[in-house]
């Protein structure tokens, strides 16, 4: 059987049985998911990434909740178990980015409008924390942008320089860093503005980098960036849902693995929306849309080879698997359905 190990993050809190940090095996032949097995009892840990040195973790939580709980955790892929976790100085650490050289990881936390870069080990271990960064400004939407909200960091493969978006302000920065002496830059060499009260939430990059796209989770649109010579730009603005109600929540956003379409999750809909790119000019149009067979989809992923899409459905307790069509793009309901308490981040 051809199996992809995935971790799932969950909240712990309010009406969730999760316990913390669990793994699925994903069958690539038909869509399955085994019943998910606790890896890591922990608080709220929404946002994993998994590389060949380990899976690093967060919890989401404030300081004030103890400072035994506000962690950026290594789970040793070899010996299974968390190997070790450093402190993070702000309050409710939402994402986190490594370089391409996996040698620092910054978390970005949401309700100190901060983020904080640590430095690894070769052998991929947490080393130390070396500075943190701050945001400031806010946005028009009193509710949702009183303060700066750092909701990702996003690191360049082409440059030395790493990018984070800020809902609260509605603004994206550019910075610089120095990889050999572990350097990095606290004020940006670019402050890119997004439309006003649409909160900026998370950015890819395409192959080259000539592009961006950014979900703004307040307005549920996606921008375009492009690069020039005197730096980013956006192109475009386009609904992540074209003629539905909206509702402040759209989540994550990612490409298929060849790159000609981009995926959208739409919590208040509970679907997922997809978007074909034009090679020549990086600009998108919209394709189709399909519910996600659950409640708030926080997260999905797409699988290596692009047949397959997970959903976490993070309200109605449970992960969906959906086929995908290499041609086309569209999302097709696979039947399977997975109990898992408040789902909110899937990882390979």
């Amino acid at each position: 059987m051809n199996t992809l190990p995935l971790k799932i993050g969950c909240y712990t809190d309010s009406s969730s049985k999760s316990q913390g940090l669990y793994r699925v095996q994903f069958d690539l032949s038909n869509g399955n998911l085994t019943k998910p097995e606790l890896i890591v009892p922990c608080r709220n840990p929404s946002f994993a990434i998994s590389t060949d040195a380990g899976c690093y973790f967060i919890s989401e939580v404030d300081q004030c909740s103890g400072p035994e709980l506000y962690f950026l955790s290594h789970l040793d892929q070899k010996a299974g178990k968390a190997a070790q976790s450093v402190a993070i100085s702000g309050d409710h650490p939402c994402h986190i980015a490594m370089d391409h050289e996996n040698k620092f990881i910054i978390t970005s936390q949401y309700s100190s409008g901060s983020f904080d870069v640590f430095s690894l080990n070769t052998d991929g271990r947490l080393d130390k924390k070396i500075t943190s960064l701050f945001s400031s400004g806010s946005g028009p939407n009193a509710e949702r942008q009183a303060g700066p909200h750092a909701h990702q960091c996003q690191f360049l493969k082409s440059e030395l320089q790493f990018v984070t978006v800020d809902l609260g302000s509605d603004s994206i920065s550019f910075y610089t860093y120095d990889s050999t002496q572990g350097v990095f830059q606290d004020k940006p060499m670019q402050t890119l503005k997004a439309p006003v009260g649409s909160g900026p939430r998370h950015l890819i990059f395409n192959q080259d980098e000539t592009a961006a796209y950014v979900i703004c989770e307040l307005s549920e649109t996606i921008l375009v960036l492009e690069k020039s010579e005197v730096g980013w730009g956006v192109i475009q603005e386009v609904a992540a849902l074209p003629n539905e109600e909206k509702g402040e929540a759209t989540a994550a956003i990612k490409f298929s693995p060849d790159g000609q379409f981009l995926y959208v999750s739409c919590r208040h809909q509970s679907k997922i929306s997809c978007f074909a790119i034009s090679p020549r000019s990086n600009k998108i149009e919209y394709q189709s849309c399909v519910s996600t067979e659950g409640d708030f989809p926080r997260d999905f992923m797409i699988t290596p080879d692009g047949k397959w899409l997970v959903a976490a459905n993070q309200h109605s307790h449970n992960l969906t698997t959906f086929q995908r069509n290499l041609e086309t793009g569209e999302l097709t309901f696979s039947g399977v359905s997975v109990e898992v308490g408040s789902p909110v981040c899937v990882t390979y």
